[in-house]
């Protein structure tokens, strides 16, 4: 090799060729590399994700769709239901007719408070309802004498309010401001109520009575207020008039045992909406004490989803 072909470094005792050129291989290999790694680990990173979009459970798009709506879940509880069934007398059916406002038989004066129910006879045989109450709403015409009563019982049962509960009428006298009054028509000069008015009576002493939330004690007679003789069959029958007052009395208990047997029907029927109340608190959707929505399919859709978590939560 000729001389002329090296050339001496500022001074170094070190010879290279005079075409010798940095060697770049190196950092071509480590740039290659690396993009690799990075290809490499974007790849694995997208597979991982895939994977995991794959696995891992998704949102049902129905049960979502009916979340956002908020369902109205018909799950109510024991005292919502109690509530609703309302009380377990039934309200007989009364035909109003309420007197005109009038001093002689239908003052408008609220009374202090329902306390006690007075049973009355009319003493005016075989008289109707009817003529009864017309009777109480010409006396503002006549204006001959206070008389008057919240309901008038017929002799084919029927009843019809002249003076609305909360109202004093003119029957009871000192027991007007506290009481309701109830005067039965009758057949005969006896007193004796017949069956349909006696069982009207009955029902409607026993509606006013849970109502009012009064008991036994409260039944009472006009001759209880005043020693009148009125109504005269029970006054002059006491047994009978115990045995009238257990007649409403049994007969409110037999309601109260048929609105029992509903209520815990109404119990019973739903436990199947337990589970769906319980997977909805579970993931704090809020619920409505309502009518349950009318979109069958989403509502299917919602139920097997609470059924599968129930049946995960009892696995674990």
């Amino acid at each position: 090799m000729k001389r002329d072909d090296w050339y001496q470094t500022d001074g170094d005792d070190e010879y290279r060729y005079e075409d010798e050129q940095p060697n770049n291989g190196g950092k071509r290999k480590r740039t290659v590399g690396r993009l690799i790694f990075w290809i490499v680990f974007f790849e694995v990173v997208a597979l991982i994700g895939g994977l995991l979009y794959i696995l891992l459970p998704k949102e049902d798009p129905q049960v979502e769709e009916l979340l956002a709506k908020k369902p109205k879940i018909p799950y109510q509880t024991e005292a919502s239901l109690a509530a609703r069934l309302g009380t377990a007398v039934p309200k007989p059916s009364i035909d109003v007719q309420l007197l005109d406002i009038n001093d002689w038989s239908r003052p408008g004066i609220p009374t202090d408070g329902i306390k006690k129910i007075v049973v009355h006879y009319l003493g005016n045989p075989k008289t109707t309802a009817q003529e009864n109450h017309d009777y109480f709403e010409s006396l503002k015409d006549l204006q001959d004498t206070y008389m008057s009563a919240n309901y008038v019982i017929g002799l084919k049962g029927e009843i019809i309010q002249c003076v609305p509960d909360g109202e004093v009428a003119w029957a009871s006298n000192k027991a007007n401001y506290y009481s309701i009054s109830i005067e039965n028509c009758h057949e005969d000069t006896t007193g004796k109520f017949n069956d349909s008015t006696y069982w009207s009576d009955v029902h409607l002493v026993a509606y006013l009575t849970e109502k009012y939330g009064l008991g036994r004690d409260d039944i009472i007679r006009h001759y209880d207020v005043t020693g009148k003789d009125c109504p005269k069959w029970f006054v002059e029958h006491p047994d009978d008039w115990e045995k009238f007052k257990d007649d409403v009395m049994t007969y409110r208990q037999e309601c109260e045992d048929a609105r029992q047997e509903k209520l815990s029907e109404e119990l019973a029927a739903q436990t199947e909406r337990d589970v769906l109340k319980e997977y909805l608190d579970s993931i704090g959707t809020e619920t409505e004490v309502e009518a349950e929505t009318s979109d069958s399919d989403l509502w299917d859709a919602l139920k097997k989803k609470a059924e599968a978590f129930q049946s995960s939560a009892d696995e674990g």
